[in-house]
């Protein structure tokens, strides 16, 4: 069809004009939407580029500064992958060759002054090495515990599925250990160079002292307990794009509890006796919950507890296990503080209480 601009009267002609002069000016300012759209998703694409490299560049800047401002020790514990103690069966002590040694049950690790013998029991070994980056490491399976005298007179305790690393020199202006799982410590008073225990969650700075730290990896905190002196526990809460450094002073009596999940601490005052006694050999609570019985427990002798539905997990009890029972022993006792019947199945580990 045709138009006919002959016919069409002036009135129609300025219509059709404004019609089509508005129409120009639509179809310009899509355009213009279009281009102004294309402009900010390249400009929005290049800024992504740019944040992701900015992120990128920032994480391996902290992860090379981390990795600087970290100790020999701490660069040790985290190149070596701590085993799992589930399946181990026997205290082992691995030297800095890689040598593992069968140390048994009750037995005493203990270090001469110059590093260079360490009497395992009965047995003395030689290990002719006074390299003071040379490390070695403790391993505990679950149901045992050990002791360890360092080269500077301090007592370790370490408790049932834990681990410890230690330098067979302490050379330099501090001494320090790694740990993985519990311990008890009565360390050797030096003002001159200070103890640190250090954990993946924090730090703990002592000059002389008794205390215990429980850092197990499968544990929703971790837990110091000061018995005598001081200690000075540091850990670090970090952000998207820094970190702060907390610390937290305690003195006999007190314990401290780390959320690691929240990177909150909570100090408060306890019985700290009991929480040491597993390292005379036995299990001590006083007014603990049933609850916290049984996980205790169950962490040592690695066992599972099967609850029955009427049991009442926030009573408390106060008693003392002796830790070398065997299960059937362990269920007698336990009935016989909590009033509860405990039917042990040695096959599968269990014990069922109600």
């Amino acid at each position: 069809m045709q138009i006919n601009f002959n016919k069409i009267s002036n009135d129609e002609k300025d219509y059709l004009k404004n019609r089509i002069h508005l129409g120009l000016i639509e179809l310009e300012q899509k355009e213009s939407r279009r281009r102004k759209k294309k402009r900010l998703l390249a400009y929005s694409a290049a800024a992504s580029i740019v944040l992701l490299v900015s992120l990128s560049v920032f994480i391996n800047y902290t992860a090379t500064e981390s990795s600087k401002s970290q100790t020999a020790l701490e660069q040790f514990a985290a190149s070596t992958s701590i085993e799992s103690n589930v399946d181990l069966e026997n205290i082992s002590l691995v030297l800095q060759n890689q040598q593992t040694i069968a140390v048994q049950d009750s037995s005493v690790i203990s270090y001469g002054k110059n590093g260079e013998k360490i009497t395992v029991g009965k047995q003395a070994i030689n290990t002719n090495s006074n390299n003071a980056s040379a490390f070695n490491t403790v391993r505990v399976p679950y149901g045992k515990r050990t002791q360890i005298v360092l080269i500077d007179g301090t007592t370790v305790w370490l408790n049932s599925g834990s681990s410890l690393i230690y330098p067979t020199q302490f050379d330099g202006s501090i001494r320090e250990v790694y740990l993985t799982g519990e311990a008890a410590f009565d360390v050797a008073h030096d003002k001159t160079k200070p103890f640190f225990v250090k954990t993946k969650e924090c730090n703990v700075r002592v000059l002389g002292t008794v205390f215990n730290v429980s850092s197990y990896p499968e544990d929703a905190t971790v837990q110091t307990a000061l018995l005598q002196g001081k200690v000075r526990i540091t850990y670090s809460k970090k952000g998207l794009l820094s970190s702060q450094e907390i610390q937290e002073d305690l003195t006999p009596g007190m314990i401290a509890t780390i959320n690691k999940d929240k990177k909150q601490i909570k100090v408060e005052r306890k019985d700290v006796a009991s929480i040491l006694s597993w390292r005379e050999g036995y299990f001590t609570f006083r007014s603990q919950s049933l609850n916290d019985i049984l996980s205790k427990l169950s962490k040592y002798y690695k066992i599972e507890f099967i609850k029955g539905s009427n049991l009442n997990l926030d009573a408390n009890y106060s008693g003392s296990f002796a830790l070398n029972e065997n299960l059937n022993s362990l269920a007698n006792t336990l009935s016989s503080i909590t009033n509860n019947t405990c039917t042990v199945n040695a096959n599968q580990r269990t014990i069922t209480i109600k």
